[in-house]
């Protein structure tokens, strides 16, 4: 496929994000293209480490040649995110921003596009543009853009009229604010996952797509990606531990009452919270009592 074809393909996707997104009008013919977004394997919500799914990737059949083997690349690639760990102490509502980054491509590239999910326990704040992406050092001489595809994905890219050499830096940065009911052992994934949205499948890739710039790119996709999180510091919280004597038996429903009633007060407010609303109330009452239940 030529330069100017992938550009034009890009700049459709781009333009059909803008036909969700923004309130300015777009030609008819690109809305229809538009992307309505991925499952989310970052959104488990089990406080667990999400990995790159490395088996994801298709091979475009713009190449028309065999299959490429990564393992033939002299190299290695790393695009990655940021692992943040945070104390308990620090961590509700707080606004961490966390770097995509690049190191050790050999080949120069013109084009890259990529799709970010994270757990929509985080939310985004906005650059002072009011973008959900900020462009990073690395992306410099590129023309850029971003979308909000849906609460938990993110769409970014980034091209160039000739190829670049990119030797490491930042890809762009995202601000993510953790949750005033953060807990202590929560895990909220940050990645990538592979993604061919009908107009562009996600690339890393020169203008000449050449055997070189087809082999670094494969090598992305399957062995370059690396997923990140935010992670608070400790132990996760037993479930229905209202007393927090590492067990959940009667005696916590008995103590889950006396806090309902105001007959006491709660040792740890995250404790008896156990539907995560934000208050202690009949509700969390009725958790519990499933959770005895079970």
């Amino acid at each position: 496929m030529s330069i100017n074809k992938i550009t034009a393909a890009f700049m459709s996707c781009v333009l059909a994000c803008c036909a969700v997104f923004s309130p300015f009008s777009v030609p008819a013919e690109h809305i229809s293209a538009a992307y309505e977004g991925s499952e989310n394997p970052c959104n488990r919500q089990d406080d667990m480490e999400v990995p790159y799914d490395r088996h994801s990737w298709v091979q475009p059949a713009d190449w028309k040649c065999s299959a490429v083997d990564p393992r033939d690349f002299e190299g290695w690639i790393m695009i990655f995110a940021d692992k943040i760990g945070l104390d308990l102490k620090d961590a509700p509502g707080k606004v961490q921003r966390i770097y995509i980054s690049l190191v050790g491509p050999t080949e120069p590239v013109s084009m890259m596009k990529f799709h970010m999910f994270y757990d929509t326990r985080l939310k985004i704040k906005n650059n002072s543009k009011g973008e959900v992406v900020t462009p990073g050092k690395a992306v410099t001489d590129f023309t850029t853009g971003s979308a909000l595809v849906k609460d938990g994905e993110i769409a970014f890219y980034a091209y160039s009229d000739k190829d670049v050499v990119i030797d490491r830096g930042s890809l762009f940065t995202i601000d993510f604010i953790v949750p005033e009911n953060a807990d202590r052992g929560e895990v909220y994934p940050i990645g990538f996952s592979y993604v061919d949205d009908g107009v562009v499948g996600d690339t890393f890739m020169n203008s000449a797509n050449d055997t070189a710039g087809n082999l670094q790119m494969a090598f992305v996709f399957t062995k370059g990606m690396y997923n990140g999180y935010i992670k608070i510091h400790g132990d996760k919280r037993i479930k229905g531990d209202v007393n927090e004597d590492e067990a959940v038996n009667t005696a916590d429903f008995v103590t889950l009452a006396d806090i309902i009633l105001g007959k006491t007060v709660p040792a740890e407010p995250r404790a008896a919270d156990l539907n995560k609303d934000g208050v202690t109330d009949v509700q969390d009452l009725l958790v519990l009592k499933e959770i005895l239940r079970s």
